[in-house]
């Protein structure tokens, strides 16, 4: 997924920590710290105000000594700052821990930075929305030629909602919000969940989420003695998860409906999509994004026919022989387990494990079948990078999500080893 960064007004502004705090709980990777006339005084007061489970997700331009004092790993350098140094002082801070950030504004030297510095920014790409008569300076076909730079790329100047997919055509790796977040404080967050949905929508040749618009995270509902399937979409949602799947067992339709309409409401106030297991009517009455089916479900090509083109299905599989039922059905992506034991799931199909997915990709390849799939049943954040190895999509998740001492945290840290 693509990467968006938020960079602060210059100035203080009132109820400033209290908004970042909101972009960070609705799901903000990293935050930049930019206070160039602020005194050390002024900009600690600031950070006092933030709260510290989101101190590894800033960045300060000032003031570095600060970084030391609140847990913060992220040190940004202006161009000037970087020609000054030598090689050796970046080395020294990575060595350190330090995640370096720097900024360019000529693309064609992007081919000399060095790899101590984890990503640039570079701009600007368009108008500048804070800076009047900063113009920008790509064309409109402009397409990024990282070389060999290892790092990322991120776009910075007049980026908005209107102009973020252009930003992403053009190959940056991400985009970096300033004007469009705080020219409107009191609309800083629906600003930037505007771009969050874009974001996971964004065109990339090599993100697969762009050819089949299905998330490679996807969180299950669940109850437990003291959470209701509501209650654990809800906690999904503020975690960052945008792919919520409602899935109800031993239930009436007519009690799932009503959960499907509460459920419905909570994704369409976060942006996030609705997946409804095994009720399409439920899923047609509520307009869902989506429906999965299992394998003792309705078949896919009558749900289709209930539920019309528009609706994305997906479908269970165990085995091989499933997969290509459901590739055949047409579905448009496949949830394959479980990978280990869940209490989630009654009547457990035989467990797939790695070595199960491994080779059901390698004929998936040899097949050349490309249906998105996605792994679930007992994943934790620890078996994403393995199962990620095997070729597989995605992964979906539950119990690991909702019972983690911080789900933001978890659910940010799946997100970058999904990426």
């Amino acid at each position: 997924m693509k990467e968006l960064i938020v960079i602060t007004h210059p100035e203080m502004l009132p109820g400033e920590a209290g908004i970042i705090n909101r972009l960070f709980g609705h799901g903000l990777a990293r935050l930049h710290i930019r206070k160039p006339g602020a005194s050390e005084a002024q900009l600690r007061a600031l950070l006092e105000q933030v709260d510290r489970q989101y101190s590894n997700r800033i960045a300060l331009h000032q003031h570095h000594k600060l970084a030391a004092a609140f847990g913060i790993t992220g040190l940004h350098f202006p161009e000037s700052d970087r020609l000054a140094q030598s090689g050796k002082h970046w080395k020294k801070l990575q060595s350190e821990g330090f995640v370096i950030s720097t900024s360019l504004h000529a693309a064609a030297d992007v081919e000399n930075l060095s790899d101590c510095f984890d990503y640039v920014f570079l701009g600007p790409v368009f108008d500048s929305i804070s800076k009047k008569g900063y113009r920008g300076r790509m064309a409109a076909d402009f397409r990024l030629e990282k070389h060999h730079y290892a790092g990322k790329v991120i776009a910075l100047g007049g980026i908005e909602a209107d102009n973020l997919p252009s930003v992403f055509k053009m190959g940056f790796d991400g985009a970096a919000l300033l004007g469009s977040i705080w020219q409107d404080p009191e609309n800083a967050l629906t600003r930037f969940q505007q771009c969050q949905l874009l974001q996971s929508s964004s065109f990339h040749p090599a993100d697969s989420e762009i050819a089949t618009g299905v998330a490679k995270f996807h969180f299950i509902s669940q109850e437990t003695a003291t959470m209701s399937h509501i209650d654990s979409i809800r906690l999904a949602l503020q975690a960052g998860c945008r792919w919520i799947q409602l899935r109800v067992k031993n239930r009436p339709e007519e009690e799932v409906l009503a959960m499907a309409w509460e459920a419905s409401r909570l994704c369409d106030s976060y942006g996030a999509k609705l997946i409804i297991n095994d009720f399409p009517r439920v899923a047609l009455a509520v307009d869902a994004c989506g429906l999965h089916l299992g394998l003792t479900d309705m078949p896919v090509p009558e749900a289709r026919a209930l539920v019309g083109e528009r609706m994305i299905i997906g479908g269970t599989a165990n085995t091989w022989a499933d997969i290509v039922l459901r590739i055949n059905e047409g579905a448009d992506y496949i949830g394959l387990g479980p990978f280990r034991f869940t209490n989630t799931k009654q009547n457990l199909s035989p467990i797939v494990g790695i070595e199960g997915y491994g080779t059901l990709m390698r004929q998936m390849e040899e097949a050349g079948h490309i249906t998105p799939i996605i792994a679930i049943g007992g994943i934790t954040p620890e078996d994403i990078g393995p199962i990620r190895a095997t070729g597989i999509y995605g992964v979906a998740m539950s119990g690991a999500l909702i019972g983690a001492a911080d789900p933001r945290e978890t659910f940010y840290q799946i997100q970058q080893t999904l990426c």
